[in-house]
């Protein structure tokens, strides 16, 4: 009887404990990697990653996982985004305009903002915590740019 009530404890913990191993700092579906080939595969259809994406986080305090890929690409790709912002134009910035949810066709409009503003966005040698705002503000103040976020 004992070992019954162990095991259903264990069992119990297990699957009690689900949040707190989703919450973790990894990237999607907890795969803590920088190596962007990790994430070259869309895995968005699979049963596997709409059951981890939708029940995984489900518990998290305050998580959007929008907002943790765009703090993670300024912050793996700050140089090369600041060079190019500071040319008005690159593959970079495409990136970050499809990462902060922006059509595609805004392109050079995005690029023509960061370059406008860009003593007051890239003046630190790494990204600040305001940076994302400011950039969401930038977007919004902006009504040629069309984002969804």
């Amino acid at each position: 009887m004992r070992l019954l009530t162990l095991i259903l404890l264990a069992i119990s913990g297990f699957f009690g404990s689900e949040t707190v191993w989703a919450c973790h700092k990894g990237g999607p579906m907890g795969f803590a990697t920088n190596d962007p080939g990790a994430f070259s595969l869309d895995i968005t259809l699979s049963p596997t990653f709409t059951g981890a994406s939708t029940s995984g986080a489900a518990g998290c305090k305050d998580w959007d996982y929008s907002q943790h890929q765009q703090i993670q690409y300024l912050e793996t790709q700050w140089s090369f985004i600041s060079e190019a912002a500071s040319r008005g134009q690159g593959e970079h910035l495409t990136a970050l305009v499809q990462i902060m949810g922006c059509s595609t066709k805004n392109d050079s409009r995005f690029a023509f903002v960061l370059q406008q503003n860009y003593s007051g966005l890239f003046s630190q040698p790494k990204p600040s915590a305001e940076l994302l705002e400011q950039l969401k503000i930038l977007l919004i103040q902006n009504p040629l740019i069309t984002c969804s976020s």
